[in-house]
C-alpha cells in the first residue's frame, strides 16, 4: 500500500484544495503503479502551525496566503 505523507504550514489547504491534491498524488501513484494500486493508496495531509517549522536555522514563518 503506498502511502504518501505531506506536511504543509497550517492554513494552505481549503476543502477544495485537499480533494484536488489527494486525487492528483492518487493519481501520479496509479500513473507509476498501475490502476491497481489506486485502491490501496492512502495520501496523509498534515498542517503544521509555521513556529514549528525549522527553515535554515531559524523558525518559519507564515506564508503569504493561502496558495502563495
Amino acid at each position: 500500500m503506498p502511502l504518501i505523507d505531506v506536511k504543509l504550514y497550517e492554513g494552505r489547504l481549503d476543502g477544495d484544495t485537499e480533494t484536488e491534491l489527494i486525487a492528483k498524488l492518487t493519481d501520479a501513484v496509479a500513473e507509476v503503479f498501475g490502476d491497481a494500486a489506486r485502491a490501496s493508496t492512502w495520501i496523509v495531509l498534515q498542517e503544521v502551525p509555521a513556529t514549528r517549522w525549522g527553515i535554515a536555522g531559524e523558525p518559519g514563518k507564515p506564508p503569504l496566503s493561502a496558495r502563495g
